[in-house]
C-alpha cells in the first residue's frame, strides 16, 4: 500500500522550498528590519535628550532672567530690607508670581531664614538649608530641580537681591522661583521629536517613581511607574551623575542639572513596545530627585516589516495553495500516462501487444511513452515473425557458420579430410565434438559440447593447410576474434575464445538454434512487410553497436544471419572478410584487396576503395530488397558482369516488382543501395530510425 502519494509528495516538495523560501526571507527581513529600526530609534532618543535640555534650559534662562529683572526694582529691594515682619515680602513675592508666572516665588534673607512664600503666608520664618540659597549669597545664579506633594518635579531657579543694583553690592537676599513640570511640556516635546515623554519624581527611598508630566495617556501611567521601576531605576543607580551645585557667575546660565542618559531598554505600554533611555534630574545638591524617560514606538519603526511580513505570509500561502493546484494538476498530466503505460506493460506481460499508448508532452513521460510504443511495436512484429517461422514445418536446427560456410542439415554426409573432427571426438581436454554443422573455405563448423561449463557451443575451425600455404593465415584468424569479441549484443552472436590442439586452431562461439535468413528466403519465398520489418530493424542495432566499436562487417547477407524460433536475429561472423584467402606474400591488409560476396557487396568495396560503415549499410540494403522481393537487385552469368551491373546500373524499385510494398519502404531500400555513398544512408541508426516510421 503507497504511503504517500504522489501528487502529496510534489506538494509537500514544493510546500518544502517554498516554506524554506519564506523562513529565510522573514529571518533577513526581520534582522535587517530591526538593525534599521535600532540604528532610527537611536538617533529619535538622541536628538529628544537634546531637546528635552534645550527646553528645560530655555525655561531656566526665562525664569532667571524674569525673576533677574523683578530684583532689580528697587523698590522691592527697599521694601525687603525695611520689613522686620513679613508681610511686606509676602506681598512682593506674590507680585514676583505675577511678573515671572511662576509656580511660587519664596524670598529668603541674607543669613539664609524665609522671609515670605507667595503660596503659604503662614510658612515659618525658618532656616533654608538650600544649596541654591547657598551657591546665590555666594555670588552665583542657581538652579535646580525639586520635587513637590512627592508628585510633581519642579524647576528652581534662584538669584541675589543686591543692594547695589550694578551687580557689585553686597546680597541683601534671595529671590526663589519654581514653575512644574507638566504634561504639557511632555506633549510640546513629544510633538517636536515624535518621541514618547514621560517626567517621575522618586520617593525618599529612590526606588518607587511617580509619573509627573506625560504624553502617555492617564490609564498607562500606572504600567509606565511599573516599567520605571522596573528597567530605569535600577540602571540609573549605576550612572555616573553629571552637573555641579555649583551654577554659572550671575552673568551666566547653567544648563540644567541632569545626570547621563541610561542604557536603552524595552518598554511595554498600553500593548506597544517602547525602546525608551532614561535620564535622572538633579536637585541642586546634586542628588537625582526624578527624571524623563524618552520613548520611542518599536512597532511604529517595524509597522514597515510588519505590512512586508503579513504581503510575505499572504504571498507564502498563496503559493502553497497554488503549489497545492499545481501539483494536483501536475500529478494528473504524470499520473495518466504513466497508468496507460502500466496497463499497457500488463496487457503485454499478457501477450497482448496491441494497447494504444496515448499521445503525450515532449517531455520524460513523452520519452517514456515513446519507448513502450516502440516497445509493443518491437514486440508485434517480433510475434507476427514468430508465427510465421511456426508456420514453417521444415524448420530446422542450424548454428553459427563461416563466411562462405553452407548449412548441411539437408546433407546426411560429409567427407571428413584431413584435420577434420568426426562426432565423438574430443577437441583438446574441453570439448566433444557432436556432429558438422557447415563448411566453408576457411575451415569447418561443429556442434560441441564444454565439459566445463556444460552447454552447447560452436567450433569453428581453421584448416591446416591453409596456415600451410598463407603465413598470414593464423594471424588474420586472431584478428578475427579480437574483433568479434568487442562486440556485445544480443543480435550478434557471441564470440567466446581462440585455441589450439595439436596444431589445429578454432574458435568457440556462441551455439544458434534457429535457420539462417537465407534459408527462410528460399523455403518461404518473398517476406511479408510485417515480418522483415522486425528483421531489418535487428540488423540494424547489430551493425549500430558493431559501427560504435569501429568494427565493419564487410559481408553482411542472408547467409550469415540465424533466426531463432522466437524471432531473434543474430548477426555472424564479424571479421571474417579480413580472413579471405590471400596470397602468401600479402600482409594482413592489402590495399585494392576486394573481401566479401559480389552480390551484397558495395560499389566502393567493388573497386577496393576505403571503406566505412556506409558499405555495410548498403549490403544491409541488398538483404531487405531480397527478402521483399525474393530475387536479388542484380544477377549476371559471371562475376564480371554481375560486378558491371553493380557499378553502373539501377535495380527496379522493389514496389515496382510488387506492388503491397509500401512506397516509403520500397524508398528506403533504394536510397540504402545508392551506388554514390554520398546520398546513401549515412549509418545503420538512421536506417533504423526510417524503418521505425515505416511501421
Amino acid at each position: 500500500m503507497r504511503r504517500f502519494g504522489l501528487s502529496l509528495k510534489i506538494f509537500l516538495g514544493t510546500a518544502a522550498v517554498v516554506t524554506a523560501v519564506l523562513l529565510v526571507t522573514l529571518v533577513v527581513t526581520s534582522s535587517t528590519s530591526r538593525a534599521n529600526a535600532e540604528r532610527v530609534i537611536q538617533a529619535g532618543l538622541a536628538e529628544t535628550n537634546v531637546r528635552i535640555g534645550e527646553q528645560l534650559l530655555a525655561r531656566q534662562v526665562k525664569l532667571q532672567g524674569e525673576l533677574g529683572v523683578f530684583a532689580q526694582n528697587r523698590d522691592v529691594m527697599t521694601t525687603i530690607t525695611k520689613d522686620t515682619v513679613g508681610s511686606d515680602a509676602l506681598d512682593q513675592a506674590q507680585q514676583a508670581v505675577e511678573a515671572t508666572h511662576a509656580k511660587w516665588v519664596q524670598i529668603v534673607d541674607a543669613r539664609g531664614f524665609r522671609l515670605a512664600k507667595s503660596d503659604d503666608p503662614a510658612a515659618p520664618k525658618s532656616e533654608i538649608r538650600s544649596a541654591l540659597v547657598t551657591g546665590v549669597l555666594e555670588g552665583h545664579k542657581t538652579a535646580g530641580f525639586g520635587v513637590m506633594g512627592d508628585s510633581m518635579v519642579m524647576q528652581i531657579v534662584a538669584v541675589p537681591l543686591l543692594r547695589d543694583l550694578n551687580d557689585s553690592g553686597s546680597v541683601v537676599a534671595v529671590l526663589m522661583a519654581a514653575q512644574p513640570i507638566t504634561d504639557s511640556l511632555a506633549r510640546t516635546i513629544g510633538t517636536a521629536t515624535g518621541s514618547e515623554v514621560a517626567f517621575y519624581v522618586v520617593d525618599t527611598s529612590g526606588h518607587v517613581p511617580h509619573v509627573a508630566g506625560a504624553t502617555v495617556a492617564p490609564e498607562e501611567r500606572a504600567r509606565l511607574q511599573q516599567e520605571v521601576a522596573a528597567r530605569v531605576l535600577p540602571k540609573q543607580q549605576d550612572v555616573q551623575l553629571a552637573g555641579s551645585v555649583k551654577g554659572e557667575s550671575a552673568k551666566g546660565a547653567k544648563a540644567p542639572m541632569m545626570g547621563s542618559a541610561t542604557e536603552r531598554a524595552t518598554f511595554t505600554v498600553g500593548g506597544t513596545q517602547y525602546v525608551g533611555q532614561g535620564t535622572p534630574l538633579l536637585g541642586a545638591s546634586g542628588r537625582p530627585i526624578g527624571g524623563f524617560v524618552a520613548m520611542r514606538s518599536l512597532d511604529a519603526e517595524l509597522s514597515g516589516y510588519y505590512g512586508l511580513r503579513r504581503a510575505l505570509l499572504l504571498t507564502g500561502a498563496a503559493g502553497l495553495l497554488i503549489a497545492f493546484l499545481l501539483s494536483g494538476v501536475i500529478t494528473r498530466q504524470i499520473v495518466s500516462p504513466v497508468t496507460a503505460l502500466v496497463a499497457a506493460t500488463r496487457r503485454a506481460a499478457d501477450g497482448d501487444y496491441n494497447a494504444e499508448i496515448p499521445a503525450t508532452s515532449r517531455d520524460e513521460i513523452g520519452t517514456l511513452a515513446d519507448a513502450v510504443r516502440r516497445l509493443l511495436s518491437d514486440l508485434r512484429d517480433k510475434q507476427a515473425l514468430v508465427e510465421f517461422l511456426g508456420g514453417n514445418r521444415a524448420m530446422a536446427a542450424a548454428t553459427a557458420g563461416g563466411a562462405d560456410a553452407t548449412q548441411l542439415m539437408s546433407q546426411p554426409t560429409v567427407r571428413l579430410d584431413r584435420g577434420e573432427l568426426a562426432p565423438g571426438q574430443s577437441l583438446g581436454v574441453r570439448y566433444d565434438i557432436k556432429g558438422l554443422l557447415g563448411a566453408g573455405g576457411m575451415g569447418m563448423v561443429y556442434r560441441a559440447v564444454d565439459r566445463e561449463l556444460q552447454e552447447i557451443v560452436a567450433i569453428k575451425t581453421l584448416r591446416p593447410e591453409m596456415i600451410a600455404n598463407d603465413s598470414t593465415a593464423l594471424e588474420r584468424f586472431k584478428s578475427e576474434i579480437r574483433i568479434a569479441r568487442k562486440i556485445s549484443h544480443r543480435n550478434v552472436v557471441r564470440t567466446h575464445d581462440l585455441g589450439e590442439s595439436q596444431g589445429l586452431y578454432f574458435i568457440t562461439m556462441e551455439y544458434v538454434e534457429g535457420t539462417s535468413l537465407k534459408d527462410l528466403v528460399t523455403t518461404r519465398g518473398r517476406l511479408p512487410v510485417h515480418v522483415l520489418l522486425p528483421i531489418a530493424k535487428q540488423l540494424c542495432r547489430a551493425l549500430e553497436v558493431a559501427h560504435d566499436s569501429g568494427v565493419i562487417h564487410r559481408d553482411i547477407k542472408p547467409q550469415n544471419m540465424v533466426v531463432e524460433s522466437d524471432g531473434t536475429l543474430k548477426v555472424m561472423d564479424f571479421g571474417i572478410a579480413r580472413l579471405a584467402t590471400r596470397p602468401a606474400q600479402a600482409g594482413l591488409t592489402q590495399a585494392g584487396m576486394v573481401i566479401g560476396t559480389p552480390e551484397y557487396m558495395a560499389p566502393e568495396q567493388l573497386l577496393g576503395d576505403e571503406l566505412d560503415a556506409r558499405a555495410d549499410v548498403y549490403s544491409a540494403g541488398v538483404v531487405l530488397y531480397e527478402c521483399l522481393t525474393g530475387r536479388l537487385p542484380f544477377e549476371a552469368p559471371t562475376p564480371i558482369a554481375l560486378i558491371s551491373r553493380v557499378l553502373e546500373e539501377t535495380p527496379p524499385a522493389p514496389r515496382a516488382l510488387h506492388a503491397d510494398i509500401p512506397e516509403t519502404l520500397s524508398a528506403l531500400v533504394l536510397r540504402a543501395m545508392a551506388r554514390d555513398r554520398d546520398a546513401r544512408i549515412a549509418s545503420a541508426k538512421a536506417l533504423n530510425d526510417a524503418l521505425e516510421q515505416v511501421g
